[in-house]
C-alpha cells in the first residue's frame, strides 16, 4: 500500500512539474508582446541654422564717358564702336542746328558718326558720317581761332585721305597719320598731327 501512495506521489510531483515548465513557456510567449521599456524621449538632431552669407557688394561699373578729354582715351581695348566721342567741350549739333549753321566738330544731326578725328598745328579736323560705314560724309575743319568749315567730302582710295573743297581752297587729311594739307591759291601747307583716331582704332594711341 505504501509503495502505491509512492508511485501516486511521483507522478503528481511529475504532473505538477510539467505544467510548471509550461506555465514558464507561456509567459516568455507572452513577453515576446510586451511593450518595450520605454527609456525616455529619443534625442532628435538638432538642424543646424546656418546663416547664409551676406552679398558682398558687386563692384559699381565705371561710367560710360560722354566724351574724350586727356584721361578719356577711346576704345584702347579695340571693340566695335559705332562712332568715336566728341572731344570734351564739342557741341554735337541736332538737325536743326546743322540746317540753321551746318555741322561742328562733334558732329550730329544727320551725320551722327564721328569716323575720324585729328589735332594739327593750325587745326582740328572731323570727319562725321551718316553711318559707320563711312560711304557718305563730311569734313569739318577749325583752324586754331577761325570759324568751322563743313565740307561734303570724298575718300580718296589711292592717297588713303579724305578730301574736300571750298571756297577755291582744298583740304586733305591723310588717313594713316592724321596729316592735314592745304591748299590754297595753289600755295601749299602741311600741317602734322600730334593726335589723331579713326573708328578702326588705329590711332597714334598705339
Amino acid at each position: 500500500m505504501t509503495t502505491a501512495r509512492l508511485r501516486i506521489a511521483a507522478i503528481v510531483i511529475v504532473a505538477l512539474a510539467a505544467i510548471g515548465a509550461a506555465g514558464w513557456a507561456l509567459l516568455d510567449l507572452g513577453g515576446d508582446d510586451a511593450d518595450p521599456v520605454n527609456a525616455g524621449p529619443s534625442a532628435e538632431p538638432s538642424a543646424t541654422v546656418s546663416s547664409s552669407p551676406s552679398a558682398s557688394p558687386s563692384p559699381k561699373a565705371s561710367p560710360t564717358p560722354t566724351c574724350e578729354g586727356p584721361t578719356t582715351q577711346f576704345n584702347l581695348e579695340g571693340r566695335d564702336q559705332d562712332s568715336l566721342l566728341p572731344d570734351c567741350g564739342t557741341k554735337v549739333v541736332t538737325r536743326a542746328e546743322q540746317k540753321k549753321s551746318g555741322l561742328g566738330l562733334g558732329c550730329g544731326g544727320t551725320y551722327p558718326v564721328i569716323l575720324y578725328k585729328t589735332t594739327t598745328s593750325g587745326a582740328r579736323t572731323s570727319i562725321c558720317g551718316k553711318d559707320a560705314t563711312g560711304e557718305t560724309f563730311r569734313f569739318v575743319t577749325q583752324a586754331n581761332g577761325g570759324e568751322v568749315i563743313d565740307m561734303k567730302g570724298d575718300y580718296n582710295p589711292g592717297a588713303d585721305s579724305f578730301v574736300a573743297k571750298k571756297d577755291g581752297v582744298r583740304y586733305e587729311v591723310q588717313a594713316y597719320d592724321g596729316t592735314l594739307v592745304v591748299t590754297r591759291d595753289g600755295r601749299t601747307t602741311t600741317q602734322k598731327s600730334s593726335e589723331w583716331i579713326s573708328l578702326d582704332n588705329e590711332s597714334d594711341y598705339d
